[in-house]
């Protein structure tokens, strides 16, 4: 097992799975996300660290750090007078963004499978062993890490590919993309469903591109990708009628 492997980075900071084993910060952080993703705190609610912090029996300084966090990620923005209060998904632009990055994913895909000069077989080879490892390791995962936090596998998955492809531009740019739409897309990983199918979808795609099937390794991507989209808009649509709904009760 490679030490940056998809697994390690799964693992990251979650200590041994227990709450024991991890820091207050970490701690508050999760619960609150989980609130946030299943649209429980109502669109307005403002974030007090003095209430949480009572909520979760511990002092203002995890708390605090948490909600940096939570913004950092965009879950939650501040407001003109200092507070904090619950950030709610803009979808307006989604599509236009899943455009870029389903035109993106193709060509990485094509160029990985297809080979040449520049394309990186070795890195392909890796990142298959990586996903294959993950498969096989995560029934004694999942109940380990935070279903959320997979969304950083699954872009280190389409970031491999496109260092396979041996385009570096292409890499910037499904990055940026790919930074643009996290707060949209960890909506996709909230159930272990969609964790199941993304694994074995991301290893159905990288066998095609092993074996320089680039017609089906294209098609594999375009199927993965618009079912990720689909999911997340109709997931985002329902938090948002939470959110609101719960704001109005």
């Amino acid at each position: 097992m490679s030490a940056d492997s998809v697994r390690t980075r799964l693992l990251a900071g979650r200590g041994d799975g227990t709450d024991g084993a991890r820091s207050a910060a970490d701690r508050v952080h999760d619960e609150l996300r989980r609130e946030l993703l299943a649209g429980r705190l109502p669109y307005g609610q403002r974030l007090v660290e003095e209430h949480l912090a009572e909520q979760f029996s511990t002092s203002r300084t995890p708390v605090r750090e948490a909600l940096r966090r939570l913004e950092s990620d965009g879950h939650i923005v501040r407001d003109p007078a200092g507070g904090v209060r619950p950030n709610p998904p803009r979808v307006s632009s989604m599509r236009d963004v899943y455009a870029v990055r389903f035109v993106l994913e193709d060509l990485v895909v094509t160029l990985a499978a297809r080979g040449g000069e520049r394309a990186d077989r070795a890195e392909l080879l890796r990142l298959r062993e990586d996903w294959i490892e993950l498969r096989d390791d995560w029934p004694a995962l999942r109940d380990r890490i935070e279903w959320p936090d997979f969304v950083h596998a699954d872009e280190s998955f389409h970031l491999g590919l496109a260092r396979a492809s041996g385009n570096r531009a292409a890499v910037r740019y499904l990055r940026d993309v790919n930074e643009r739409i996290r707060v949209l897309r960890i909506h996709d990983f909230t159930t272990e469903d969609r964790i199941d199918a993304t694994i074995t979808e991301h290893l159905e795609i990288v066998e095609a591109a092993c074996a320089g099937e680039v017609a089906t390794a294209t098609a594999l991507m375009a199927t993965h990708v618009e079912a990720s989209a689909a999911v997340v808009e109709q997931r985002v649509g329902e938090l948002l009628a939470r959110m609101f709904e719960a704001g109005t009760t």
